[in-house]
């Protein structure tokens, strides 16, 4: 059983409506309606809340999923990837500004190119967010 199945048969079993559903894991009802016709995945959060309103352990809900446990794993990968991606790139321009005050030298091309760099970074992670706050 996949993972929408179970969703539309934990609902069933608790006779609620998809607005009531959604309602008791805080979300839409839309996300919901996505959920159990396939059309999107609940993040790990929303598992976790699934888990825990309706007693039902995580390893039940995902376990003969393989495409949500796939996705799961690499959302993770990804938002960590991001995160050390930014963090590689602020260290550079922090690189830079030490060789300006420190030693008067002044990269600026590279400055740039960090930047610019940081600028993609952030508006993939900015993008990525709001996609997933659609589904």
């Amino acid at each position: 059983m996949n993972i929408s199945e179970k969703i539309k048969n934990i609902r069933n079993t608790e006779n609620l409506t998809q607005e009531k559903f959604a309602e008791r894991i805080n979300v839409s009802r839309n996300a919901v309606a996505k959920w159990e016709t396939n059309r999107g995945y609940p993040d790990i959060q929303n598992l976790i809340n699934i888990s825990e309103t309706f007693n039902i352990s995580l390893d039940d809900l995902v376990k003969e999923d393989n495409l949500v446990k796939n996705k799961l794993i690499a959302a993770s990968s990804s938002r960590k990837w991001h995160f050390l991606t930014i963090l590689y790139l602020i260290a550079i321009v922090l690189y830079i500004f030490y060789f300006l005050i420190f030693h008067k030298i002044f990269m600026l091309g590279f400055l740039i190119a960090t930047l610019f760099m940081l600028g993609i970074e952030t508006y993939v992670i900015i993008k990525d967010k709001i996609y997933k706050r659609k589904n």
